[in-house]
């Protein structure tokens, strides 16, 4: 029991600082870069993205994001869904598909390929109205004699 008790003390005594780097170290881990470029920092106001903004602000909610994933585990959809619920859904660079949202979502392709449509059917229309009818196509017969003097004339200047 002698000899147990200052091994089980060096173990002890080597794996503590370990334990408490490990508690201590989360609030300098990196956040992963598609997390953060998911956010918007709110917190002052400046509405930029989290991965571009440098205030005091947007450290306290990179804080905030670290302390949720590595203190807590959170992966990025429930911090994505923490920081939701906790400052509104304008902290996410994206707003979620669902709802009114999926409006933002949908209108421009619609209406681009709305309007595509409308112009192709526009100009097929224009092209159309442009082609020359049959009276155009097929001239009134001149005169021979007419057609003599057109012809001379033509040489003249050609």
């Amino acid at each position: 029991m002698r000899k147990l008790f200052p091994l089980l003390t060096l173990v002890l005594l080597l794996l503590a600082p370990q334990s408490l780097s490990a508690q201590e170290s989360w609030g300098t881990q990196p956040i992963p870069t598609d997390v953060e470029s998911g956010v918007i920092c709110v917190l002052d106001g400046c509405m930029m993205n989290l991965n571009a903004c440098e205030t005091p602000a947007a450290e306290k909610l990179r804080l905030n994001i670290r302390e949720k994933m590595f203190k807590e585990g959170l992966n990025k959809e429930q911090t994505y869904a923490y920081l939701a619920q906790t400052y509104g859904e304008k902290v996410l660079a994206a707003p979620p598909k669902r709802g009114f949202n999926w409006t933002v979502w949908l209108t421009p392709f619609v209406v681009t390929i709305g309007g595509g449509a409308l112009i192709y059917l526009g100009l097929e229309k224009w092209v159309l109205s442009a082609k020359p009818s049959e009276e155009e196509t097929n001239p009134i017969p001149i005169e021979p004699e007419y057609e003599k003097k057109l012809e001379e004339e033509i040489k003249k200047y050609l």
